[in-house]
Parts: C-alpha cells; sequence; structure tokens
C-alpha cells in the first residue's frame, strides 16, 4: 500500500494519541508502584467513596471524611486501588483520590495517647501526648523509633504506636 500525504496524517494523529495515552497510564500506575506491592497513601480529600469493587457501579459501603489518613495499597485495577485502613476494613477507590503524601495515624484505646519525645529514647523529654487517631507527619524510622511532625513540632514517637508506611529507611 501506497501512502500519499492525505492518507498520513490520519495515521499520525493516531499514534500521537496511542503515545500520549500510554505516558498518562504509565503515571497514573507508576505514582505508587507496580502491582501486587504493599504500598501507603494519604487520602487527597474530606470526602473519599470506598466502593466494594473497582467502578462506579458498585455500591459506596463507607465515606472516608479525613484528609490525610494514612491508607495502604493492596492491588491495582486500571485507575481503582483497593486499599486497607488501619482497623483491616478494605474497600476501592479511584487513584485520583490518593496522594503520595507520607502519614502515620496514632494507634491505641480512645481516649489514650503516645507520648512524642525530644529524641528517640523512652527516657527522652515528653514533647507532646497525642491522642490515638490522631494523623502525623511521618518522616523516617529508625530503630523502631519514628521522626514525626505536627503542627509545627518535630520529635520521636516508637513505631509500635503508629499505622502507616514505618518501613525502616
Amino acid at each position: 500500500m501506497h501512502m500519499t500525504k492525505k492518507n498520513r496524517f490520519p495515521i499520525f494523529f493516531f499514534l500521537a494519541a496511542l503515545c500520549a495515552f500510554s505516558v498518562s497510564g504509565a503515571g497514573a500506575v507508576s505514582a505508587f508502584g507496580e502491582d501486587g506491592q504493599e504500598r501507603y497513601a494519604v487520602l487527597r480529600d474530606n470526602a473519599v467513596n470506598l466502593r466494594s469493587g473497582p467502578g462506579q457501579r458498585y455500591p459506596v459501603r463507607w465515606v472516608l471524611r479525613r484528609a490525610g489518613m494514612p491508607v495502604k495499597i493492596i492491588r491495582d485495577f486500571d485507575v481503582w486501588r483497593q486499599i486497607e485502613l488501619f482497623d483491616g476494613e478494605t474497600g476501592w477507590v479511584h487513584v485520583n483520590l490518593l496522594s503520595r503524601g507520607k502519614n502515620a495515624l496514632v494507634l491505641g484505646e480512645a481516649g489514650s495517647y503516645a507520648e512524642m519525645r525530644a529524641a528517640p529514647s523512652a527516657e527522652a523529654g515528653i514533647l507532646l501526648r497525642l491522642e490515638s487517631g490522631v494523623i502525623v507527619k511521618l518522616d523516617q524510622c529508625v530503630k523502631a523509633w519514628c521522626s514525626i511532625g505536627i503542627s509545627g513540632y518535630k520529635g520521636w514517637l516508637p513505631a509500635s504506636v503508629l499505622w502507616g508506611d514505618t518501613a525502616e529507611n
């Protein structure tokens, strides 16, 4: 088949569109890594629908109302991520409702608190007492302690009282 200038343009636009789609699709997946890897993200909005399956046709099981809350991504399907919450609940959210931030949730019984220390040691001075359920900015974790930040304060909490990406750096 001989191509003329006239019939090359549709093929050019098709190839250009295919390349653009491939690049944008790869970006959405690579933002959190490859399928099957355990990784963490944070909720982007204050109202995120947690669905029973990967699509808008699936019913909403919960509406998550805490922007910045850490979630574990356990599975990918197209533009949907199956996530796990700190309490073990799972469901599906659209990838646009997640961010790459690194936060952690303070664990404990209702009304309990964790003591944020000035250094990674149980003997270090107490800077703040953080109630269970508080979301903190996670910096790094070293030897069972995590460097965190909240409201302009920086300190240390034991990794055992945090839920999120507390793997040692």
